[in-house]
């Protein structure tokens, strides 16, 4: 963790402090923590001056010193929190501030809308028990040293910026041994595009024209740009062809120079390539163009860039390229060339060999570098490559570290705001595909904004980190594409970072003190966790060890903030761990706990608490009057006949709350007047439709609902629809999941459309089991900003859905899974931007008819009757459109995945293209 984040987390702190209702500050403590607010206060713009420095300048000594003004901040604030803590967690336990049973079940049944009592006596109660008096004093005898401390290295801080020396540090070593030396296996597909772009030249023009390919460090770009340089085709295309190796260090005079010398002689007509390997400065790109445009050569110039982050580019490129990471087959074959040359894999190492390729996970200096390591070792004993394929020696670690001299420069130089919340991606398991929710919801909790006082814009601007980390510093991949966009950067639901950055993150936390992923014993003992702020087991199992528990509460427990339980699931309880009194966070999902561990209770700093869990929740829940984030899963969803299992009452005490994902609990409304107002996501509770009106009229600012509503043989569907009318006063909705537990089917029941009502800003719908008819679906239909729509479990009934005229107009992802469904026909006019029509298990379905400016599209059958296949491919697409349609059928004797491709040709003709490939169930599904 750097400077800037520790800074920005300790001011949130403060502010929190002095602002909350929860706190009656005794003066003059407000006075004191405001002298150190103010302080930190320009340190935030002093620690970006580092982001306008030269990346050949040597950043060693300011990092040092940064991390000392970390360290400093951290000290200031678990001396505040300490104190903090202690006086809050006296209060708490007092005798009249927390009673077990104020809100006990006797309290939960008083609440249901079939009682008549009022719980306003106790809404006063609780009130005054959720207030604390809070005497910071003894702070004024060390926030003046910390002030003068502070200033010292602002001062320090700025002078080591302003005269940094050149970096002695050659990153270059290791990446030419996959650069232009190298053969390039793999990429075909990227190699033909980027020959095709380059031999593109419109009208004959002697405009210069950029083009950028781009991608992780040891990704492949130097060789496949090489690769491109030398083919035969662009020798004789481009009589004139400049290749300059730029790197961290280099000067633009030297790069004109470079240029000059090839180009003199250089005569019209004659086409030129001028490639710029690895470019990290914008300045480069800026003083290239300017000296193109001053040179009246009269020739038409492509200028070709590699390099790690696009934001080296300008508008003026018109095409960028990121390089992909390659394919199984592709890795394997690349690790034997390097291991083997000419000869072929030993048969007695093959699948050892696959499996090694595998773990590469596709980037070529990885694979090159184990293969090398492979090579040294001269070894084809099967045993030793079985071990190098299941990480049973250090191979994979040895390569790790080598490769990180390559990757380390691109983490050292990314702007201070980004590196918290690139740092923080690899406290997640490995092979995880990371949910941009979570990750935004988890540096949220953290405390860690990039502006105090503009937290509403929170999520825009970690989508925006999110976005640069991964498409433009190339440092993560977006995985799982989808067609809602998350915020107007962002268009994947999950991402995931490659195994090297994974470790490099680990490493530099490590360092920082930031994190320390453990996964064997001795990684937990004395040394290992000293100091450590947050601890991500890898072994979920090490809590149950006396020795690593031992190590933890002496070296770590009483300052450490988070703690992650990221192993692999483990289904028999384990001890979550204790002392940790300034925890933060706690995620213990893949744990399973019989019942809700009380010495959380004692935990009263925690804002993030995710817990697997079938037991009942303590009505003294709300002693966690900090969190911000309550996720409770059971650990199986069966359903037994009992009394149904309610969330405490108290949780409406619990202030703070921002995001609750309880499943399978009911959630009722108390009859008081108290609400929620921080609230922006409800996941998984239960409700019943007598309930639910009250319910939803006590979260103002949700912006994301999933609920369940019991619907018992008697209940009428007008109250059903009625539940809808209450949601729809939810005008901050975005996102609505409604599933019936029980639906009952009512044939030819008709009800008054004005019944059923959306948020009119509803863009990602999700509905099951209501059993309507098609014929309402247009008061769907009309939402204006509705992006996506899925439909389960019968949610529409019957056989025939034409959608009217000019209806889901904004509509891009459309799944209907689970129907009776015989013909979809939208009319012309529907669903002009959608991008994704999905049917699952539609074993009806015979017509998909779609109008022709819905071609370009596609389209995923799952399990449908065959005709439906038959209907879509007999889709005939507009000028410049096409059309995919894959159909994968699981109950065949051998299951099939079917592609089908239509397009218009480049002189207007139609061709196709199919492909038929056999899948298990579990990739159709």
């Amino acid at each position: 963790m750097t400077a800037y984040g520790a800074a920005n987390s300790l001011r949130n702190t403060i502010d929190y402090i002095l602002h909350s209702s929860h706190f009656i500050v005794v003066d003059p403590s407000p006075r004191i923590l405001q002298l150190a607010y103010e302080e930190l206060d320009p340190l935030q713009e002093i620690l970006e001056r580092l982001d306008r420095t030269r990346t050949s300048k040597s950043r060693k000594k300011v990092n040092a010193l940064d991390g000392r003004i970390k360290e400093l901040i951290w000290e200031f604030e678990d001396l505040l929190e300490s104190p903090l803590y202690q006086q809050i967690l006296s209060q708490v336990e007092d005798e009249g501030i927390m009673k077990e049973g104020a809100w006990g079940f006797q309290g939960l049944l008083e609440s249901l809308p079939s009682q008549s009592s009022s719980l306003e006596d106790e809404d006063d109660v609780g009130g005054e028990r959720m207030r604390f008096s809070i005497d910071l004093q003894f702070l004024q005898h060390h926030v003046p040293s910390f002030i003068q401390r502070l200033k010292d290295m602002k001062e320090e801080y700025i002078y080591e910026v302003d005269n940094m020396p050149e970096d002695d540090f050659d990153d270059q070593s290791i990446s030419s041994r996959s650069g232009t030396k190298s053969k390039m296996i793999g990429l075909s597909d990227q190699f033909q595009q980027l020959k095709a772009s380059l031999m593109k030249r419109s009208n004959w023009s002697t405009a210069n024209e950029y083009i950028a390919i781009h991608g992780s460090a040891g990704i492949g770009k130097t060789t496949l740009a090489a690769t491109v340089f030398e083919d035969p085709d662009i020798l004789c295309f481009y009589g004139y062809r400049v290749w300059v190796s730029i790197g961290r260090k280099s000067q633009f005079d030297e790069v004109s120079r470079s240029i000059l010398a090839e180009m003199s002689g250089v005569r019209q007509s004659k086409n030129c390539l001028i490639v710029l390997d690895d470019v990290w400065e914008k300045q480069i790109m800026d003083s290239l163009e300017n000296f193109l445009l001053q040179m009246d050569w009269r020739v038409f110039v492509c200028i070709l860039v590699t390099t790690r982050d696009t934001n080296t580019t300008s508008p003026s490129f018109s095409r960028l390229m990121m390089v992909r990471f390659l394919k199984e087959e592709e890795s394997k074959e690349l690790l034997c060339e390097k291991v083997f040359g000419e000869k072929d894999c030993p048969f007695q190492l093959d699948k050892a060999a696959t499996k090694i390729a595998k773990k590469c996970e596709g980037l070529p200096l990885m694979i090159v570098t184990v293969a090398n390591i492979l090579s040294k070792s001269q070894s084809i004993d099967p045993k030793y490559w079985d071990d190098v394929a299941e990480n049973r020696n250090s191979v994979f670690i040895d390569a790790y570290n080598e490769i990180s001299k390559v990757l380390l420069p691109s983490y050292d130089y990314l702007p201070q705001y980004l590196k918290m919340p690139f740092l923080y991606m690899g406290v997640f398991p490995p092979d995880y595909d990371i949910p941009l929710s979570k990750i935004r919801i988890m540096l949220a909790t953290e405390g860690w904004f990039h502006n105090p006082k503009e937290v509403k814009f929170f999520e825009g601007f970690i989508g925006k980190c999110l976005y640069e980390i991964c498409s433009c510093r190339s440092l993560a991949l977006f995985n799982r594409p989808t067609v809602h966009k998350y915020s107007k950067y962002l268009n994947f639901k999950n991402l995931r970072l490659h195994s090297s950055w994974r470790y490099v993150c680990g490493r530099e936390a490590r360092k920082s003190k930031f994190y320390h992923v453990l996964k064997k014993l001795v990684e937990g003992l004395e040394d290992g966790v000293k100091g450590q702020r947050c601890l991500c087991l890898e072994n979920n199992l090490l809590f149950s060890i006396n020795d690593f528990c031992n190590s933890v509460r002496l070296n770590c427990a009483s300052s450490a903030r988070s703690l992650f339980f990221i192993g692999p699931y483990h289904q028999y309880p384990v001890r979550v761990g204790d002392n940790f009194k300034l925890l933060g966070k706690l995620d213990a999902l893949n744990l399973r706990l019989y019942t809700f561990p009380t010495e959380i209770l004692t935990l009263v700093l925690l804002k993030y608490l995710a817990l697997t869990c079938n037991g009942e929740l303590p009505t003294t829940i709300s002693k966690l009057f900090n969190l911000r984030v309550l996720i409770i899963h059971p650990h199986n969803n069966i359903r037994i006949c009992r009394a149904p299992s309610y969330v405490p009452i108290q949780i409406w005490d619990m202030q703070e709350l921002e995001h609750i994902e309880i499943l399978g609990k009911g959630l009722v409304a108390p009859c008081h007047s108290a609400s929620l107002k921080k609230l922006s996501t409800l996941v998984g509770v239960n409700a019943s439709i007598c309930t639910i009106s009250e319910l939803f009229r006590k979260f103002p600012c949700m912006k994301k609902l999933g609920v369940q509503i019991a619907l018992t043989p008697h209940d009428d569907h007008n109250y059903l629809l009625s539940c809808f009318g209450c949601i729809s006063i939810l005008g901050s909705l975005k996102t609505l999941k409604c599933s019936i537990i029980n639906p009952v089917f009512k044939h030819d029941y008709a009800f008054p459309s004005s019944l059923m009502k959306f948020p009119s800003g509803l863009k990602k719908l999700h509905l099951s089991g209501m059993g309507f008819s098609w014929e309402y679906m247009y008061l769907i239909g009309s939402l204006p900003s509705l992006e996506v729509l899925k439909l389960r479990a019968y949610a529409f009934r019957g056989p025939k859905w034409e959608a009217q005229e000019g209806s889901f107009l904004r509509l891009k992802f459309l799944l209907i899974e689970d129907s009776d469904l015989v013909q979809w026909i939208p009319r012309s006019g529907s669903f002009p931007d959608l991008m994704c029509l999905s049917m699952k298990h539609c074993y009806k379905l015979k017509v998909i008819d779609c109008p022709s400016q819905l071609m370009g599209r596609r389209i995923e059958l799952v399990n449908c009757n065959p005709l439906a296949l038959t209907s879509a491919t007999k889709l005939r697409p507009d000028r410049n459109t096409f059309i995919d349609v894959t159909a994968s059928f699981s109950f065949d004797e051998k299951p099939v995945t079917v592609k089908f491709t239509r397009q218009h040709d480049s002189r207007g003709y139609i061709t196709e293209s199919a492909a038929e490939t056999a899948c298990s169930p579990s990739t159709c599904l």
